[in-house]
């Protein structure tokens, strides 16, 4: 009688270990980001701009056909290509909404319609007819522009990303795990010093004489802008630096170079991610 009870046939055996079997610690973590849609959101449309703005000379050429730096005075100022009959409506509607008697509402369906007859129109061109965002003071198309745009400041954005955190994670290792010593004090006096620098005239001043890049800009950007993150990480290692594991792990002899990356780091490491 036990023995029937406690034997299973292979479907079942493996059916049991199916449901009981351990799930990762990266499987985990991505049904956590999938069970959140704002997050997922977030992720697709961080990939969709770094899609279209490495792909910006792709483009720029086969699909709106137009150069970011050609200009053309005769179409300067102008509104989207689509837009072109229902902007002075719309600027009509604005003008009532300026006057005594109320917007005049009954405006919109010629706007909309208006609207969607000249985008069926720009969809039907071909590259090189159609202005979607409009154009600038000197006749560019303001579409390409902003997708080449877009590589610069990216690039920017992640290399003051990854200087500011690489410098910001490692003071405020540094100075949580010696607090109160004369290295956390040291550390404490540079972030001083540095965060009482106004940074926007510093780095017009630097501009104008080192004239740098845009890398050269994310790397100045980068170095004084990392305070933050190490006090940060600072504040966070005080609640870790006296748990027991960290107390066993210097017991042992571990060096201080060895607890603070892998028991210290790892255990602040979502909140450096975000």
């Amino acid at each position: 009688m036990a023995q029937g009870t406690l034997t299973l046939t292979p479907q079942q055996r493996a059916q049991a270990e199916k449901m009981t079997k351990a799930r990762s610690y990266w499987s985990m973590v991505g049904a956590k980001i999938w069970a959140d849609k704002i997050t997922v959101f977030g992720i697709g449309l961080l990939i969709f701009m770094i899609a279209i703005t490495l792909a910006a000379p792709w483009i720029g050429n086969n699909v709106l056909g137009f150069d970011p730096l050609d200009t053309n005075l005769r179409e300067r100022g102008e509104p989207p290509t689509w837009a072109a009959e229902s902007w002075p409506i719309f600027q009509e509607f604005t003008r009532t909404c300026q006057g005594d008697e109320g917007c005049a509402w009954s405006l919109w369906p010629a706007i909309f319609g208006s609207s969607f007859a000249g985008l069926g129109d720009c969809f039907g061109a071909g590259p090189g007819n159609c202005h979607w965002m409009g154009t600038d003071e000197a006749g560019r198309d303001v579409l390409t522009r902003g997708l080449y745009g877009g590589r610069i400041s990216l690039r920017i954005g992640f290399w003051v990303s990854v200087i500011s955190l690489t410098i910001g994670v490692f003071m405020g290792l540094v100075s949580g795990y010696y607090a109160t010593t004369f290295i956390d004090d040291v550390i404490n006096a540079i972030i001083m010093t540095l965060g009482s620098i106004p940074l926007l005239f510093l780095l017009i001043i630097l501009a104008r004489i080192y004239a740098p890049g845009p890398e050269g800009l994310a790397f100045l950007i980068g170095i004084f802008s990392w305070m933050g993150v190490s006090r940060l990480v600072r504040g966070q290692i005080f609640s870790i630096r006296e748990r027991d594991y960290i107390v066993a792990s210097r017991s042992i002899g571990s060096p201080p170079l060895r607890i603070m990356l892998r028991h210290v780091l790892p255990n602040i490491a979502s909140i450096v991610i975000v």
